[in-house]
């Protein structure tokens, strides 16, 4: 079969303290300061075989996110700017959808030719956090596109714990094609679907929800605050594209922050109540902490979703004069998030198709990911 392959130099960093864990697996925890010289290239491979509790996915459409991006951009040293696990050699790739072609001995909840989708984290199930019900921290982990191999293939193996169903999917899509570019979009929804209302407490219909950032996570999340009845959706970026996107998406109130002074316009969008809901999807955290500071409605919830390089400072007593709460949020792994969020697809409430902007074929998959990389594009997604 085709697949992406991505590979680097294990060489860490000499100032950089290697775990065990790290030495005995060169499974990287922090793979910016371990992975050097990152290579991509559509390869022939093996195709995978199903072990008894997998199932083998016909992968249809598959999604570039900004992690595989910033595991192909380097530093001047050449060390990968993506900052979290992986192995390598390894075939990246996580937001897809497809179809079942083969099932494990062991597995029996789908059928061959079954639509579906996929969580990234396969977790154990018997470690601590698994049995206190948060299986995204799981001890043992892995996760598809990053430890084991992932979506941007013809083929891949998924547990089939961490696969659902899409088929529902055809109430709102009657064309094929499009039920499963729109499933391959599930899986970034879910990250601010896991922020807003697994992380975070107190979000109620009506609130003032803003985005500091309207990429492809940002403009999934704001139809996602859409559909779940928010008061007004505040978007800021600094690309027209994608302020154009957002525009076209039917929000009214896009703004550019560099052009336009963020604390003024959601004072004056929100009759100088604030913001309620805060999420933090650009990643230029310098940049928009000193707005969500500013304009914390009292209560608000300020979700950080964003893997950022740097460091805010914190106005501590902004958030303590306004009774307001920061969450980390990071994935979505379990609390049936993902059927939450194919209900609202598969009610006609959530449809993310218009922010595909984008498609390139398996062959193409290396100029995918450097045209996601430009940050212009809604999402771009690969065609298997």
């Amino acid at each position: 079969m085709k697949a992406l392959l991505l590979d680097a130099e294990w060489n860490p960093r000499s100032e950089y303290d290697l775990t065990d864990s790290e030495r005995e697996t060169q499974k990287a925890h922090n793979s910016a300061q371990v992975w050097q010289h990152p290579e991509m290239n559509v390869e022939d491979r093996p195709r995978p075989e199903p072990e008894d509790d997998e199932v083998l996915i016909e992968v249809a459409y598959a999604g570039v996110c900004g992690s595989d991006c910033s595991m192909i951009q380097t530093d001047e040293e050449g060390y990968m700017h993506y900052s979290a696990y992986t192995q390598f050699p390894n075939v990246t790739g996580h937001e897809f959808s497809g179809r079942i072609a083969e099932t494990g001995d062991d597995a029996n909840l789908f059928e061959p030719g079954e639509r579906v989708t996929s969580e990234v984290v396969d977790y154990c199930g018997r470690c601590q956090q698994c049995r206190r019900g948060f299986h995204g921290h799981c001890e043992n982990f892995e996760q598809v596109g990053f430890t084991i191999p992932g979506a941007f293939a013809e083929y891949v193996t998924v547990p089939e714990k961490i696969v659902w169903s899409v088929e529902s999917l055809a109430n709102a899509y009657e064309d094929e094609d499009e039920l499963l570019r729109a499933a391959a979009t599930i899986e970034p929804s879910t990250i601010t679907y896991h922020g807003i209302f697994v992380r975070s407490e107190g979000v109620l219909p009506g609130d003032h929800h803003v985005y500091h950032g309207t990429g492809p996570i940002g403009l999934t999340g704001m139809n996602l605050s859409r559909a779940a009845g928010a008061g007004k959706v505040i978007g800021f970026d600094p690309s027209p594209e994608r302020r154009s996107i957002a525009a076209d998406l039917g929000f009214d109130h896009v703004y550019d922050p560099t052009e336009q002074d963020p604390v003024e316009v959601i004072d004056k969008v929100t009759d100088g109540r604030g913001a309620d809901v805060h999420l933090e999807t650009a990643g230029a955290v310098t940049e928009t902490y000193p707005v969500i500071q500013e304009t914390l409605a009292e209560e608000a919830n300020v979700v950080h979703v964003s893997n950022a390089s740097s460091a805010p400072n914190l106005a501590t007593r902004k958030y303590q004069g306004s009774s307001a709460q920061l969450y980390g949020t990071e994935g979505h792994t379990g609390q049936q998030i993902y059927p939450r969020v194919i209900r609202l697809m598969s009610a006609g409430r959530l449809d993310n198709t218009s922010i595909i902007t984008s498609t390139y074929s398996l062959s193409n998959a290396d100029k995918a990911i450097e045209q996601a990389a430009k940050r212009v594009d809604g999402k771009v997604l690969i065609e298997i």
